[in-house]
């Protein structure tokens, strides 16, 4: 099954524009306070300062701030404090929050003003995963060339065969934008529109917990 419709933010694409479908997705993720300064904590098996090149460099870290908490293999940057620029982690990157967790070969994380305001995550694939709770509980899961997760817009992009499911819903596309604050998922083609939107709903299966005994849906 596959769609297409007008323009998205100046691309050919097709807004998944439903909110039934959002949420029957069940991402239900609770924004991020942002504009929320909390303690940021950094915790490295070693670090090694670079005053020529000013560079900081560090392995086996794991930086954290309130929920969110990124780990990697090694990571580097020029300003220690947090107040501004970016960090680039690499190897075994993983980035934990309360919209789930992603994983991937390589992240750029983006500071201002000791407030972590976006992170983008790279890899063949990178990796996306959140647990949702409740009596109809189900693994979302995703996966892209690149996953950015945009703290300040309360948004979370997949782009670069991207694709997102949950055991009964697939949805794939060029780019996968959820927006947090509206419970929106937007898809739409890659910008050579070579990538075109499609939606797969996979019915429920004897054995499956959405059927009976029997076989037959409840």
């Amino acid at each position: 099954m596959a769609a297409s419709s007008p323009d998205f933010a100046g691309r050919r694409g097709a807004p998944w524009l439903a909110s039934a479908m959002a949420l029957a997705w069940g991402l239900g993720i609770a924004p991020v306070a942002w504009g929320q300064q909390q303690e940021i904590t950094l915790d490295a098996a070693s670090s090694d300062f670079d005053r020529r090149n000013e560079r900081l460099l560090f392995r086996e870290v794991r930086v954290q701030q309130g929920e969110m908490v990124i780990s990697a293999d090694a990571a580097e940057s020029r300003d220690l404090d947090f107040s501004r620029g970016s960090w680039t982690f690499t190897g075994n990157v993983r980035i934990q929050s309360p919209m789930g967790t992603i994983e991937s070969a390589r992240a750029t994380v983006s500071f201002a003003n000791h407030r972590l305001l976006k992170a983008s995550a790279e890899g063949a694939p990178a990796r996306f995963s959140r647990s949702m709770p409740g009596e109809d509980a189900r693994l979302v899961t995703g996966t892209a060339n690149r996953i950015d997760y945009d703290l300040a817009r309360g948004e979370l992009e997949l782009a670069g065969q991207a694709s997102l499911r949950d055991g009964v819903r697939e949805v794939s596309g060029g780019r996968l934008v959820y927006r947090i604050d509206e419970d929106r998922l937007i898809a739409s083609t890659d910008e050579e529109g070579g990538e075109r939107v499609r939606i797969v709903i996979s019915p429920p299966g004897e054995g499956d917990e959405d059927s009976g005994g029997d076989g037959e849906p409840r």
